[in-house]
């Protein structure tokens, strides 16, 4: 298993992030940032600088808020200690989950969407910010190339509508201060990009809650220095956008999913690492309103997110302040039948900067961060119901 730190001078810096989406209209978000014009070097886990002083502060961190180094402290993890267990029940039987075929390289901070039978990612760090875009076969458990966006990103809001990919929203190049609302369309049938009808003016961001439901692609909150509560939703068929009444708090590195007309907005956090923001909302694409609902069972930004079995499922995430690797390894269902949340057995490969897609009756997590910021992996796994 291959892992990345980004070193910035002599000090090691930690940051993180990722999106995402399936044919059924679940989607999920990021987690990150860096100093901008930072670029992502490798360095062997083996031989990491030990010449940099642990004790000394990290980049400031003015980009997004991100904090200084670890530990982090648990100011603003909601009504329960980061990184502890909850005590509720887990489902009889539980979830299955097994490693698959390895990414062809490390990668974290990308889109995740289900296409066409495969499993795409789009962007993220490899180590390195990269325009690539690779598709996994859960039948032949093997990963294809697919043509390359148009440009370097990360940190994107993706989902896939009517048999095609919508990108749209992402971070620029391999900073994190250049929030762009460039729309993309891929067409599987051509292997080709098409540029669309970007954000309007003013709405551009990274990072959001994103999720699709009848033909439409919603995007909740994101980051734009620093993070927004804007709300609009892309019409594809039309390729126009629409503002919608913007979200109560703002939000990023989030998950979202359509669940029975509505759509749940659950995790993430606001202007760090540390700032969980742990109400649920659902979002009502009629009325266009908001209801708030159960809070998460652990509040953690950098989560990724997808809906199986008419439940939002949220995994991982960054911000541990109880664990050295300030990952968390918590896995969480929503039911918004019952507004609760349940604890399920924890992550194999606990991970943060992943994206979430279902395909079938499975949730693929392809990629991510086993520590907080840059230690991409090119750890791929599935999560199944029993």
């Amino acid at each position: 298993m291959r892992k990345f730190t980004i070193v910035t001078g002599a000090a090691l810096f930690l940051a993180s992030g990722c999106s995402s989406d399936d044919d059924g209209g679940a989607a999920a978000q990021m987690t990150g940032s860096m100093p901008p014009g930072t670029e992502a070097t490798p360095v062997d886990d083996a031989s990491s600088d030990e010449s940099a002083d642990p004790a000394a502060p990290a980049t400031d961190g003015t980009t997004e808020g991100v904090p200084n180094n670890l530990p982090l402290d648990d100011e603003g993890a909601g009504d329960m200690t980061a990184g502890e267990e909850p005590t509720e029940p887990v489902s009889p039987g539980g979830p299955a989950q097994e490693t698959i075929a390895p990414l062809p390289s490390v990668r974290q901070e990308h889109a995740v969407v289900a296409l066409g039978g495969e499993i795409v990612v789009i962007g993220g760090f490899t180590p390195d910010a990269t325009n690539s875009v690779e598709a996994y076969d859960p039948a032949a458990d093997t990963w294809r190339a697919l043509a390359a966006f148009p440009s370097v990103l990360h940190h994107a809001n993706a989902v896939s509508i009517d048999g095609k990919l919508i990108v749209a929203g992402f971070y620029f190049g391999g900073t994190f201060g250049d929030a762009r609302g460039n729309t993309y369309e891929y067409d599987p049938a051509s292997d080709a990009w098409t540029e669309r009808t970007p954000m309007p003016a003013g709405s551009e961001r990274s990072s959001s809650c994103v999720a699709a439901l009848d033909g439409k692609m919603y995007v909740f909150g994101g980051a734009r220095n620093g993070s927004v509560r804007d709300a609009s939703v892309y019409d594809p068929a039309s390729d126009t956008w629409t503002a919608l009444p913007p979200l109560l708090e703002a939000r990023e590195h989030c998950a979202a999913g359509a669940i029975d007309g509505q759509i749940i907005i659950a995790g993430g956090r606001a202007d760090g690492i540390g700032g969980f923001q742990p109400n649920t909302w659902a979002f009502d694409p009629v009325a266009q309103t908001y209801e708030i609902r159960a809070p998460l069972l652990t509040a953690r930004g950098g989560v990724s997110g997808a809906v199986l079995d008419g439940r939002l499922f949220l995994f991982g995430g960054e911000g541990n302040a109880s664990d050295p690797s300030g990952v968390f390894p918590q896995v969480e269902a929503y039911d918004p039948a019952t507004d609760t949340w349940e604890a399920l057995p924890s992550m194999v490969s606990p991970r943060h900067g992943l994206g979430a897609a279902t395909l079938d009756d499975a949730i693929y997590l392809p990629g991510g961060a086993s520590t907080q910021g840059f230690g991409a992996e090119d750890t791929n796994t599935v999560f199944r119901l029993e």
